[in-house]
């Protein structure tokens, strides 16, 4: 198994997102937290399992049925966790 870290900015964005949604969809809220850890998960297994994005070698892991997209790389020691994005938003921009 292949160690999954999340960055700052990831847990930073799923928490932003999972806040968003709360109020308004708990259900939606809900499913975006179960979708990151089922992706957690998956990652460890499989962790070149996302499609890749752009030359710096990131790729991208959709959260099951949802509008958010994890952002990661791979390393001959782990996965990074770099990004949590809606899937309408200019996530190939994103630092």
């Amino acid at each position: 198994m292949t160690p999954v870290h999340w960055s700052r900015l990831s847990r930073q964005d799923l928490n932003s997102a999972v806040d968003r949604q709360v109020d308004a969809n708990f259900d939606m809220a809900d499913a975006l937290l179960e979708e990151a850890a089922k992706a957690t998960v998956f990652l460890a297994t499989s962790p070149r399992g996302g499609t890749p994005v752009g030359a710096q070698g990131r790729r991208k892991w959709r959260l099951g049925r949802l509008p958010y997209a994890l952002i990661y790389h791979v390393d001959s020691k782990r996965v990074l966790t770099l990004r949590v994005s809606h899937l309408r938003s200019d996530w190939q921009t994103l630092p």
